[in-house]
C-alpha cells in the first residue's frame, strides 16, 4: 500500500507553508496544500454534535455560527452528503480535497486492522466509529489520521455515465492498477491483488455518482487508499459516510 514512499519523510513543521490548527502540509509539485488532520466534526457551536439524520445536518450548516472542525477524540460528522460536506468546508474557509489530494495524504497509512492501534476495520456488527484519532497506528506518512477505515470520506469529483473527467472507469471489481490519483485504471471481479492491499471499486455507471475513499468500520481487506465508492449520488447521506477538508 505504500506507493509513493519518495514522499514520506515531509512533515508540516518542516515546511514554509505552515497549515491553520488542525491541518497538516502534504506537498506536491504543485507546490503543496493543507489536509485536515483528522475526520471533521461539528464544533462546539453546532445545534447537534453528532448528527443523526441529514435534516440535522443541515440545521448545523443554517447555523451561521456552526463549522466543521479538525481534531482529535471526537465524533465524526456524518449523514451528510457531498453538496453539504463542501458547505461545510466552505464555512471554515475551506474545501473538499480532490482525490487526488485525498490519496496524496493517505499515502503510508497502514492496511492492516484486528489490533486496538489500527485501523478501524473488520467490524462489521458494530453501528458507530471510533472517536477521531483514537488509533495510533492508523496514521499516513504525513500524519492523517484514519484515511483508512472508520468512515468513507468525501471527496469532490463525481463519476457521470461511467467516466471519470475524460477517462472511461473500469467495471466493478478488485483494483488490479490505479492512476496518479489513486483511481482503478483496472479491476477484476474475482481476483484481490496484493500488491493494491485488495481494495475495492464500486461503480455505478449510470447517471452521475459522488465519491467517497477509504472504507469504513464495516470493511476489511477490501478497504484501503484505493478504495472507491463510486455508487451513490452526491445527494448522497448515511451513517458511514463522513469528510475532511483541504486548503
Amino acid at each position: 500500500m505504500n506507493l509513493g514512499a519518495s514522499l514520506i519523510g515531509v512533515s508540516s513543521e518542516k515546511s514554509d507553508r505552515p497549515c491553520p490548527a488542525g491541518m497538516i502540509f502534504i506537498p506536491s509539485p504543485t507546490g503543496g496544500f493543507c489536509i485536515d488532520k483528522y475526520e471533521n466534526s461539528a464544533g462546539n457551536e453546532c445545534l447537534f454534535s453528532a448528527p443523526a439524520n441529514q435534516n440535522e445536518t443541515r440545521k448545523n450548516l443554517d447555523y451561521p455560527n456552526c463549522q466543521p472542525v479538525s481534531v482529535t477524540n471526537a465524533i465524526s460528522w456524518r449523514h451528510i452528503s457531498q453538496n453539504q460536506a463542501a458547505t461545510a468546508c466552505a464555512k471554515a474557509g475551506k474545501r473538499l480535497p480532490t482525490n487526488k489530494e485525498w490519496y496524496q495524504a493517505a499515502l503510508g497509512t497502514p492496511d492492516k486492522f484486528g489490533g486496538p492501534d489500527d485501523c478501524f476495520l473488520g467490524q462489521p456488527n458494530s453501528q458507530e466509529p471510533v472517536l477521531t484519532g483514537s488509533r495510533k497506528n492508523c496514521v499516513s506518512s504525513f500524519g492523517a489520521f484514519d484515511m483508512i477505515g472508520n468512515v468513507w470520506e468525501w471527496a469532490e469529483e463525481t463519476i457521470s455515465d461511467g467516466y471519470y473527467g475524460k477517462r472511461k472507469v473500469p467495471e466493478e471489481g478488485f483494483v488490479k492498477s490505479a492512476d496518479n490519483e489513486g483511481v482503478a485504471a483496472e479491476t477484476d471481479f474475482q481476483i484481490p491483488d496484493e500488491n493494491y492491499g485488495k481494495d475495492y471499486f464500486w461503480i455505478q455507471k449510470e447517471g452521475g455518482q459522488g465519491m467517497f475513499r477509504g472504507g469504513y468500520w464495516g470493511r476489511s481487506d477490501d478497504a484501503g487508499i484505493y478504495a472507491i465508492f463510486a455508487a451513490s449520488p452526491p445527494s448522497f447521506a448515511g451513517n458511514a459516510v463522513g469528510f475532511r477538508c483541504a486548503k
